[in-house]
């Protein structure tokens, strides 16, 4: 069995560059997973908030601030794309509960 391979889309996702586009045409926050909202019984349950987080492939999601809000104390935000971390360290700039870092 052939597999039409024009018909499929070819994104780098382990592009930087590629999400620099994205965030740039596209700059509304975006959860990929879930919104906090579902996932805080289980943050809940499992996750002291005292703990460190490293919230590894940030994008622009609102994930991490929710958390912050209801108590989390220290998340490490990380990404690819520049464009999401200059947009984050903007966003949560008088919030020293949230950092952000540029991983290359």
């Amino acid at each position: 069995m052939q597999r039409d391979v024009e018909n499929f889309n070819s994104y780098n996702y382990g592009d930087g560059t590629y999400w620099d586009a994205r965030y740039i045409k596209e700059a509304g926050a975006f959860d990929w997973y879930q919104r906090y909202s579902s996932l805080r019984p289980f943050f809940l349950k499992f996750i002291p908030f005292s703990s460190r987080i490293l919230m590894v492939g940030c994008g622009n999601a609102v994930l991490s601030e929710d958390m912050v809000k209801d108590g989390y104390e220290d998340i490490m935000n990380t990404d690819i794309s520049s464009v999401a971390i200059e947009m984050m360290k903007k966003k949560y700039k008088d919030i020293p509960q949230l950092k952000c870092i540029l991983i290359k």
